[in-house]
């Protein structure tokens, strides 16, 4: 209460000075506020966010109290309006060539990207940050972002299951952090790319790595004052699962408890998820069923809220990127409409002698144009309902066949063997199942990829990259993306779900 006492009455005065010592103030203020505000009460944390980006007073104080917002945001899982500031914040440090900001804001694009399963949309702009950060003249910040995006490197590294290329990673990561003078953000680099290593060695099934890690991690941040911090929570957790592996049940209790506390009060729904799941295996393994009950009713029911919620993100961060681009054609509009209007001023004078004679045929090309317009509309759909309906015949028996499967199709592939062309397929596609030919051939592939889940059991235990090419996608993060499009989860989140019902 006393902190927000003083960020209300003290923030013009750290806003509206410009030393050295007030944008310090203010950098401590921010990572309070992100750090443990947050994790304690998110809904102040971001009225404080809020309050202090309207304040903001100059374009410096604006670029930084946008991304200060959107990392607020993402850590109440807010991830399309976290996306929206950080792409405003971006626009400025473009304007500004301020390469830092963009290295950083780049790489806060790439981690919330990679969350919502976009993988290759956030591998493009770690691309773009690890490009931005090598023209950082300040030697000392370069390093920093490099160490920021070997970690980000890490999680795909995690993502796709290699263990032993995030290892690596991370271990270039921490020697850069390590580098670093003495402050609690140092620290708190560090406690997070510890606690990433003990991921790698738990999933390489090393608990004893893996504990050593987290324990490092949980030293870091309480260094960095962020031991209630939502990644204090995260390590908390990890620690409690890792010693329920090893049977130590009375110490991971311990660790669950003070993780869940934070996750409640966080209202972080991935944390609650994870926590209310290992507290049910805790129960379970003492035979105290009542708590069990109690705990796998909480986790199925934040699976599920976590489900829709993946939803909304996934189309706000559609709506975010598809925005970014439009504004990028825009500009590149904007550029090809100031030429054409320079040329169009050097030949004014030659339109300008031939007006009046051209005048007496404008109705003319009027007419031209509109019987143009309606003859294209009247070709729209030239095929006949039997061609038509013979075509749906035929798409019917491509269905049935699994020809889909094929990782080598394409519309060309498909027309061929239907024996029609390209604008007909589109047509009948569109008018009779109200889509295109990518979203028609996906759809299929995920329907039966979820088929085989829910109906043989071995499909279960295999990994995703395996699950992508059985069913005919070029990649892991294209299938993933695809299947939280139509099944409105992750696959990971499904399969889970799946083995959770057929255990219980």
């Amino acid at each position: 209460m006393r902190f927000y006492l003083f960020i209300i009455f003290l923030l013009p005065f750290i806003l509206y000075s410009q030393n050295e010592e007030s944008l310090k103030e203010l950098d401590s203020v921010f990572y309070n506020i992100t750090v443990n505000i947050a994790a304690s009460n998110p809904s102040k944390a971001i009225h404080l966010a809020d309050s202090i980006h309207l304040n903001s007073k100059n374009v410096k104080q604006k670029l930084s109290t946008h991304m200060f917002l959107a990392d607020i945001l993402e850590k109440q899982d807010m991830r399309g309006e976290a996306i929206g500031h950080a792409l405003e914040a971006l626009e400025i440090a473009e304007a500004e060539g301020d390469y830092n900001f963009q290295s950083r804001i780049y790489g806060f694009l790439s981690s919330q990207y990679r969350i919502i399963g976009f993988l290759d949309t956030g591998k493009d702009y770690l691309e773009k940050g690890i490009e931005a950060s090598a023209n950082i003249s300040d030697k000392k910040q370069a390093l920093k972002r490099q160490g920021q995006s070997n970690q980000e490197l890490a999680e795909y590294a995690l993502d796709e299951n290699d263990y032993y290329k995030a290892i690596k990673l991370l271990e270039v990561a921490i020697a850069s952090f390590e580098a670093e003078e003495p402050s609690q953000f140092k620290y708190f680099s560090i406690g997070n790319a510890e606690q990433m290593m003990g991921r790698a060695f738990m999933a390489l099934e090393d608990n004893t790595k893996a504990l050593e890690h987290f324990s490092k991690a949980e030293v870091f941040l309480n260094k960095a004052d962020a031991g209630s911090s939502l990644c204090a929570g995260t390590v908390y957790y990890s620690l409690g699962k890792t010693y329920l592996r090893l049977n130590n049940n009375e110490i991971a209790k311990v660790y669950l408890k003070k993780a869940l506390v934070i996750s409640e009060n966080s209202n972080n729904g991935s944390l609650k998820e994870n926590v209310y799941k290992n507290l049910g295996n805790y129960y379970l393994q003492k035979q105290e069923l009542d708590h069990y009950m109690a705990y796998d009713s909480k986790y199925l029911d934040v699976l599920n809220k976590n489900s829709a919620q993946d939803k909304s993100m996934i189309n706000s961060a559609y709506k975010a990127l598809n925005e970014n681009s439009k504004k990028a054609t825009s500009n590149n509009y904007f550029y090809i409409i100031i030429g054409g209007l320079i040329l169009l001023l050097i030949g004014f004078g030659a339109y300008h002698k031939r007006k009046a004679g051209n005048s007496m045929y404008g109705n003319d090309h009027e007419i031209k144009r509109d019987h143009d317009i309606n003859l294209n509309k009247s070709r729209e759909f030239l095929l006949s309902k039997e061609k038509e309906q013979e075509l749906l015949q035929k798409l019917e028996e491509f269905e049935v066949s699994n020809n889909f499967l094929n990782n080598n199709m394409s519309l060309s592939t498909l027309v061929g063997e239907l024996n029609t062309n390209a604008k007909y397929l589109r047509q009948v596609l569109k008018r009779n199942k109200n889509t295109d030919y990518n979203d028609y051939i996906n759809k299929l592939r995920i329907q039966y990829i979820v088929d085989k889940l829910k109906t043989d059991p071995e499909y279960l235990n295999y990994k995703i990259s395996y699950l992508a090419e059985e069913c005919g996608f070029s990649s892991h993060s294209k299938f993933s993306a695809s299947f939280k499009h139509f099944v409105n989860t992750p696959p990971s989140k499904f399969i889970g779900k799946l083995n959770h019902n057929k255990a219980s």
